[in-house]
């Protein structure tokens, strides 16, 4: 393959319960250097089970699988991977665009329309670099299927709802399927601390605190015991 389609060291999975078109497919992403099957996946409970432990760079995904179908799937990802959808109806190439998907590849693949996939996915990993190098002061999440950046500064609260999470800022909430501590990992540790195990806090919003009790404008949050020692101690090197 060309350079524009050489890349380093990105990890994929697979996840397509058809044999013969998951053959196919992996023979076809043998041919770009670069790219490293982490497994291939009959159905999505178990790309799901395996997502929740490892970390890849991008998802080949059949839109029609057991269980449910590959939207359900994307519907059901924590992080933001970009995907590529193999499509086996014209309507998936539709839902997909809504999805904001990476790309969408119609049944047969050929290994021409894969390069062009591969080509996508470098453009998109290049702007991800760039974003992380000039723009450190926001967080990236998905919400209600769109890329959101969120200024780090407007963060007031973030509140645990079961397998969600609720960003509040100064001027809306945001939705996002995520763990508390996979949300902590994407925040600056000096400004942000977790006060309770439902609750998490922008330091720079934080007007006072009390034995059990942190105020922020309009809204008083629980301090847990456990978290009270290792909270007053960030909230005073904060200052």
């Amino acid at each position: 393959m060309d350079d524009s389609s050489y890349i380093m060291q990105l990890r994929f999975i697979q996840v397509d319960a058809d044999p013969f078109n998951r053959l196919q497919l992996s023979q076809l992403l043998e041919k770009f250097d670069g790219l490293i099957n982490k497994g291939v996946f009959l159905n999505p409970v178990d790309a799901l089970e395996y997502l929740k432990f490892h970390r890849v760079d991008v998802i080949f995904l059949a839109s029609q699988l057991p269980v449910y179908s590959g939207f359900e799937f994307i519907e059901k990802l924590k992080d933001n991977i970009p995907i590529v959808l193999i499509a086996k109806k014209s309507l998936d190439a539709f839902k997909a665009f809504e999805y904001d998907l990476l790309d969408c590849i119609a049944q047969p693949v050929t290994g021409q329309r894969i390069e062009k996939s591969i080509q996508k996915l470098n453009t998109y990993i290049k702007k991800q670099d760039i974003i992380k190098q000039t723009e450190t002061h926001y967080l990236s999440i998905k919400s209600n299927f769109k890329n959101e950046k969120i200024a780090l500064d407007h963060i007031q609260y973030i509140q645990a709802a079961g397998d969600y999470v609720k960003i509040i800022t100064t001027e809306k909430s945001f939705v996002i399927h995520s763990s508390m501590k996979a949300i902590l990992t994407k925040l600056p540790e000096k400004q942000f601390q977790r006060i309770h195990k439902s609750y998490i806090v922008n330091l720079k919003h934080v007007l006072h605190f009390s034995a059990n009790a942190v105020m922020l404008p309009g809204k008083s949050l629980p301090l847990s015991r456990n978290q009270k020692k290792y909270f007053r101690k960030q909230y005073e090197a904060f200052q």
